[in-house]
C-alpha cells in the first residue's frame, strides 16, 4: 500500500498529459538513457501513459512479490503516467520519490540541459494499448518487477521563441518499452521506484 500512497501523494502535482522525454531506442524527446545498477542492458525510463488495462501477471510470469499484481500494475500505470508529465514538465520534485538515485540523477540532467536551452517539450498520451508483468524476482533485499508498456503518443519540442524544433504533436507514435521497477523489502516503508526502462 506505500506504493499506491506514493502515487497518491505525488499525483496531487501532477495529472496525466505530458509524456516523457523520449529518448530510449527511438531518440524523439522523452527521457534520458539510463542503465540499471544491475543490469548495462537496461536504459532509462522514456515513455508515460494512462492506464487501461490491469494487466495480471500470465501463468509463465515468476510472481514472487507479497501484494496482489493487479494492484501492482494500477499503481505502476498510474508512476508511469505520473514519471512522463514529471519529466515534460521538468517537476523534479515530483520525480524524486518515484525514481532511484541513479535514474534521477540523469533526468535531472536532462532537464537542466533542456532548460539552459531554453527549450519546452509537450508530450500527449493517446492511450496505454496493453500492459503486462514479464517478471518479477528477489534478490536479497531488493525486489524487482519488469513490466511491459505499450502506448500511443504524440510529442513536439518547441525553442525558446515557440518554434517547433523537434516532433509533432498532431502525429501518433507507438511506443513499446520495459519499465525495471525496484523496492527494498527489508524496509518496510521504503516505496517501488523506476530503475530502469528499455525499448521492448
Amino acid at each position: 500500500m506505500e506504493f499506491i500512497t506514493l502515487l497518491i501523494a505525488a499525483g496531487a502535482a501532477v495529472f496525466f498529459g505530458y509524456r516523457l522525454f523520449m529518448v530510449l531506442g527511438r531518440k524523439t524527446g522523452h527521457t534520458p538513457d539510463v542503465s540499471a545498477d544491475h543490469s548495462s542492458s537496461d536504459d532509462t525510463p522514456s515513455t508515460g501513459i494512462p492506464a487501461t488495462e490491469m494487466g495480471e501477471p500470465q501463468a509463465r510470469v515468476n510472481w514472487v512479490i507479497d501484494m496482489d499484481p493487479a494492484l501492482f500494475m494500477d499503481g505502476a500505470r498510474k508512476a508511469y503516467a505520473l514519471i512522463v508529465e514529471g519529466f515534460a514538465k521538468g517537476d523534479r520534485k515530483s520525480l524524486e520519490p518515484l525514481l532511484t538515485e541513479k535514474v534521477f540523477g540523469r533526468y535531472a540532467n536532462a532537464i537542466s540541459d533542456r532548460e539552459s536551452r531554453s527549450e519546452t517539450t509537450t508530450t500527449e498520451i493517446d492511450r496505454i494499448a496493453e500492459t503486462e508483468i514479464l517478471d518479477s524476482a528477489q534478490d536479497g533485499a531488493n525486489l524487482q518487477v519488469k513490466v511491459r508498456f505499450k502506448a500511443d503518443i504524440s510529442t513536439e519540442t518547441k525553442d525558446k521563441d515557440g518554434q517547433r524544433i523537434a516532433g509533432d504533436l498532431t502525429r501518433l507514435n507507438t511506443v513499446e518499452e520495459i519499465w525495471t521497477f525496484e523496492k527494498n523489502a527489508s524496509d518496510r516503508k521504503s516505496n517501488w521506484k523506476l530503475a530502469a526502462v528499455k525499448t521492448a
